[in-house]
């Protein structure tokens, strides 16, 4: 006969979890009830079936060291070099071409000062200049280079006439997060990440735009070995919401919550 038993977890502090980390991709919790698999039990699985997760996970972040966009203008409301400091967030982008915008002009620079598009034949990335000379520095320490798809140099290399096209030596990488994964200590092993055991139960595709809410309802959701549980209580969990790579994931100040069922025959 088989046996089941299904827990809600959520990573809000309102619902009465110990701990949660500076990012909010981990948090810990001390059940009042441990889980008790009986030790004539066999084939036990468990299988995150219901998960929601906000998709505001950032692709540029003071943490990532790619937050600084410095660019040299003659521009004759506002000559000089200037460096934006860009918010932490997760950014498309025509995302960031809009912040940027805003930020020429609070610099008392036109609008449209430097634009930001792109091919979506090639995935690079293109910056038009529309003051002649004008460049951007992507040599800083934290410049926004890589999400944008440029080397480590000064883009153009050397000063061009006005309306110029500068394209990224590579493709853009705005997708840091591909996917989401939820990793746990209830089982030592879980799904593989390709060779690594990391405790992994949930493998959640991205489904909803940037901002959005993810709801994630598997029709035939994955079963997690956890033979493990067998005669092993556990009352003391931790849960970390990671990426593709196996990276905490920060969630931007979002919670996130699942159901976990457990279960097993006698």
């Amino acid at each position: 006969m088989e046996y089941t038993k299904s827990l809600f977890f959520s990573s809000d502090p309102r619902a009465g979890i110990d701990n949660i980390s500076q990012d909010g991709s981990s948090f810990t919790i001390s059940l009042n009830n441990p889980i008790k698999i009986p030790h004539d039990a066999s084939d036990c699985t468990l299988e995150v079936t219901q998960a929601n997760i906000w998709n505001t996970s950032p692709n540029i972040g003071t943490e990532f060291s790619n937050n600084i966009f410095q660019f040299k203008t003659s521009h004759k409301a506002n000559p000089g070099t200037h460096t934006i400091v860009i918010p932490d967030g997760l950014y498309s982008l025509n995302g960031l071409n809009k912040f940027l915008q805003l930020e020429f002009s609070n610099l008392g620079l036109p609008v449209g000062l430097i634009l930001l598009t792109g091919s979506s034949s090639t995935q690079q990335t293109i910056f038009t200049f529309s003051i002649a000379g004008d460049s951007i520095d992507f040599t800083l320490a934290d410049s926004c280079n890589d999400i944008l798809g440029f080397d480590s140099r000064i883009a153009p290399a050397t000063p061009q006439a006005a309306s110029y096209n500068e394209y990224s030596d590579n493709g853009a990488e705005f997708n840091r997060v591909n996917s989401y994964g939820i990793r746990s200590n209830i089982v030592s092993s879980g799904l593989p990440l390709n060779n690594q055991a990391i405790g992994l139960i949930a493998s959640i595709p991205i489904t909803a735009t940037p901002g959005k809410l993810i709801i994630y309802e598997p029709y035939n959701p994955i079963r997690v070995d956890a033979n493990e549980l067998i005669g092993n209580p556990r009352s003391n969990l931790e849960f970390t919401l990671i990426d593709q790579v196996g990276r905490n994931t920060p969630t931007n100040s979002e919670h996130y919550n699942f159901i976990l069922t457990i279960r097993w025959m006698i």
